[in-house]
């Protein structure tokens, strides 16, 4: 057997120029490092040690990509090959920056603010306070169900609310907190900004946010910010002045047409486009002080970006890697322990290979195969018959195509506010859903709940609808006797069990032998190992000694189990 993961990396997060180790656990007794350098490869033999190979050398580049020959093949990310690999398909290693070693392996819990918590029920917008598309715009009461308006819908949720449950996310386990946008906007969803340096009223303004930083800085918890650096709001002051001035210095900011018409978020004309090829759009958004992915640093531990794939110049996402770097590196400037990832929806190997972010949202390489596994369907409903042994190929194949240092700090999920939530997905089954989040937590990553799964939210529109966004977005039923309290505790374990192993928050990833039908791998961290099964119905697992941690029993010889997460005896 051969392995190499972020732990054979000594150290593992080097600056440019330093010099690193890169250990080989294998049964060859030599073997020869390969790397790429100015278009040539490089090779340094191999020394022994205890459990295999080793050599040292320089990272000069970055990402810094390599391979291993061996008397077998050679062997890169995705194993060993008789013929030299692609270099897509050599190890890739990134030099400092990187993610936040607070970031790796962390616990997230995404908000939609105002779906969470109501904490002051003066701040809410009134009914039909203001228009939004031409309409006025609704209040909701906390019970009903969201609809088709949408961005109308007003619940009344703020910042205070999420600082009244903190002690409640405390107790779940929750290390780090994700806000969907929280600056001023007419829609609920606040993608349309109309301002970048105003926390919106109805939420509680600086005073909530400053009040919810310090609160989880005294818990030791992190706070992230989605950052909606591609567009601004047709109502944004910038932009109005674009519109009906066309010699105004912000014109240069969008992208006109000969037409009149201008470039926008997937065509929708409220949501503009920014430029990056603009001197201003750059100076606004990050090189300047006030740039908002400085200016709130100081009140937040980090960024999401929304649609990190489309930032870039001239309407299009010409240059992205360029400015998604820059606007990382201007947090990092700001707040050296930022943790900047993205909302990358596809393919995400190219962009972070490129060394721009610290992650990204785990659509590809997770949430979407993983699903599709355990519904039968894809991500816009259409019927899909996706197999253990396929769906293994598809998560290793990207968890081995990306730099090891951001291998843990991808941000892994099955829920979110613009897919449909998982346990809607499954058609309401409460045990694959314990499934899929046991995966979630067994997988290399950070995971993340979308608020309420833990107790059970799913969405009213029935299964034939096949919808996210609205329904998605539902609000938190904070009357208890409304949780799945076995639920709650479930995840409670599990989150638990991934803050306390370190293979779980660590460890890499291996191949496991399992009957046919069964999704199984190993986390390994310093020798330490956690098996992990998963199956849509129950299977009989023949085991050595050890423990079941879900349960904390010590198992042997045959197990049934949906899902088990094992820690062998050593």
């Amino acid at each position: 057997m051969n392995h190499h993961d972020l732990e054979h990396a000594d150290p593992p997060f080097p600056e440019l120029g330093e010099e690193v180790e890169l250990f080989l656990e294998t049964e060859a007794r030599e073997g020869v490092l390969l790397y790429e350098r100015d278009g040539e490869l490089q090779k340094k033999p191999m020394a022994p040690w205890e459990r295999g190979l080793k050599a040292r050398v320089p990272v000069h580049a970055s990402p810094f990509r390599y391979c291993f020959r061996l008397p077998q093949g050679y062997l890169g990310s995705h194993g060993l090959e008789r013929t030299l690999p692609r270099y897509d398909r050599f190890f890739h290693l990134l030099a400092k920056p990187l993610p936040p070693e607070w970031a790796l392996g962390a616990v997230f819990y995404q908000i939609f603010p105002d779906r969470f918590r109501q904490g002051r029920p003066e701040l809410a917008p009134k009914e039909g306070a203001w228009l939004y598309g031409g309409r006025p715009i609704r209040k909701k009461a906390w019970h009903e169900p969201p609809g088709e308006d949408g961005a109308r819908e007003f619940y009344g949720g703020d910042l205070f609310g999420v600082l009244e449950a903190l002690p409640y996310l405390e107790a779940l386990g929750v290390e780090a907190l994700y806000l969907t946008p929280i600056f001023q906007s007419p829609s609920s969803h606040r993608y349309d900004t109309e301002d970048y340096h105003r926390v919106d009223p109805h939420l509680g303004g600086e005073e909530a946010l400053r009040a919810l930083y310090e609160a989880l800085e005294a818990r030791g918890m992190k706070l992230i910010l989605d950052g909606v650096f591609n567009h601004v709001g047709a109502t944004h002051p910038w932009f109005q002045k674009a519109l009906k001035d066309p010699s105004s210095p912000e014109r240069g900011m969008f992208t006109f047409y000969p037409d009149g018409s201008y470039a926008s978020f997937w065509g929708v004309k409220h949501m503009p486009k920014l430029d990056y090829a603009s001197a201003l759009t750059q100076e606004r958004f990050v090189f300047g002080k006030e740039a908002p992915v400085r200016y709130w640093m100081r009140l937040a531990h980090g960024w999401r970006l929304d649609v990190a794939h489309s930032i870039g110049e001239g309407g299009t996402n010409r240059k992205n890697a360029r400015w998604l770097r820059a606007l990382a590196r201007a947090a990092k400037e700001e707040r050296e322990d930022a943790l900047v990832f993205g909302e990358l929806s596809y393919d995400t190997v190219p962009t972070l290979r490129a060394h721009t972010l610290d992650g990204a949202m785990h659509y590809a390489g997770f949430a979407h195969p993983v699903m599709e596994w355990l519904s039968g369907r894809d991500l816009h409903g259409n019927p899909v018959a996706l197999e253990a042994e396929e769906l293994w190929r598809a998560l290793f194949d990207h968890y081995a195509a990306l730099p090891l240092q951001l291998r843990h700090a991808m941000y892994t999920l099955l829920s979110s506010h613009d897919i449909p939530r998982a346990l809607w997905r499954l058609r309401g089954d409460k045990e694959r859903f314990k499934t899929a989040y046991a995966l979630l937590f067994a997988f290399p990553g950070s995971p993340a709940v979308y608020y309420g799964d833990e107790v059970g939210l799913s969405q009213p529109n029935p299964y034939e609808v096949w919808r996210g966004d609205p329904y998605c977005r539902a609000p938190f039923p904070w009357d208890e006797a409304l949780w799945d309290k076995d639920l709650l505790a479930f995840l409670r374990r599990l989150i638990l069990l991934k803050k306390t192993h370190p293979a779980l928050r660590l460890g890499g990833l291996l191949p496991l032998k399992a009957p046919p039908g069964v999704l199984a791998f190993r986390r390994r961290h310093r020798g330490k190992e956690v098996w992990a099964f998963f199956a849509k119905e129950e299977v009989r697992l023949s085991l050595p000694r050890g423990v079941d941690l879900l349960s904390g029993r010590e198992v042997a010889g045959e197990v049934e189990a949906r899902y088990l997460l094992f820690e062998p005896s050593e």
